[in-house]
């Protein structure tokens, strides 16, 4: 970091909990169907203290689902990140998470609650997944994570089938628009592993596609109603944005950087003499 050279580079990846709202078991679907668990959980992570101490790159905590720094408004110039952040969806909040989760177990009559989280082994999930167990097992009492780290093509065909309770996944953007990531939470999407399922947003999310395509302040609109649902519902639980961080030669010269997409364009790349 303390080269001269030192470069970094944002990319559109959102790496984030799912939760699963089809659970084989009776008692976690229960859990992960109350809203104010699900809440109680994204409040109880302290997103700085995860990128500063656990990955330790260059990485962004996450405000909402959509990254930041994808697309802009074109009337105000305002990111659509800070455009649709939603107050206590991914801010952390010790004292909001005890009380919503107390909230949580009563409205749902339990008392405890053991729960698998699946990742990948790959790193950083690894340390990822154990601090995640214990941040969650430090502030919501009652609450037992245990970790199922195995190799990534294995979690991701367990999660596709539904084999697990929290899901630590991501997405990238394949281009520069906030409906790259939103589409894959709607009902009908074979990526919405979690089976999340909420009207209001497949609503909106079909409006933005079709009906509301042609007009952009409405299409817009839609789609920071879609953002500020599913946070609002947690519907999944935003952690953290990749920034990957170079050295890069001063004499390389016009090498293109997509935030989405294909990362890297070097058709016009060339070495200054």
């Amino acid at each position: 970091k303390s080269s001269s050279d030192y470069t970094t580079y944002p990319y559109s990846i959102t790496a984030f909990l799912v939760y699963n709202f089809q659970d084989s078991n009776a008692t976690i679907k229960k859990a992960l169907n109350n809203a104010k668990i699900r809440q109680a959980i994204s409040l109880s992570i302290n997103r700085k203290t995860l990128v500063k101490n656990v990955i330790g790159d260059a990485s962004t905590v996450s405000k909402t689902f959509v990254p930041q720094d994808l697309v802009k408004d074109a009337k105000t110039d305002k990111d659509f990140a800070d455009e649709s952040t939603v107050k206590n969806s991914t801010s952390y909040n010790k004292a909001l998470a005890q009380k919503l989760w107390k909230q949580g177990l009563k409205e749902t009559g339990i008392k405890k609650l053991s729960i698998q989280l699946l990742a990948s082994n790959d790193e950083p999930n690894k340390p990822i997944s154990q601090y995640l167990k214990s941040a969650l097992e430090k502030n919501l009492d009652g609450l037992t994570v245990n970790l199922s780290n195995i190799p990534s093509k294995v979690a991701s065909s367990r999660a596709q089938s539904g084999d697990f309770d929290l899901y630590l996944s991501g997405w990238g953007a394949d281009f520069n628009d906030p409906i790259s990531h939103l589409q894959i939470m709607t009902n009908n999407s074979g990526y919405n592993y979690g089976k999340y399922n909420s009207s209001t947003y497949n609503a909106l999310v079909n409006k933005a596609q079709n009906q509301d395509a042609n007009d952009t302040s409405a299409r817009w609109q839609d789609m920071i109603n879609a953002e500020k649902t599913i946070m609002k519902d947690q519907g999944i639980t935003p952690l953290y944005q990749t920034v990957y961080s170079y050295l890069q030669n001063p004499k390389v010269k016009g090498i293109i950087h997509n935030t989405a997409g294909t990362q890297w364009n070097y058709k016009y790349a060339y070495i200054a003499k």
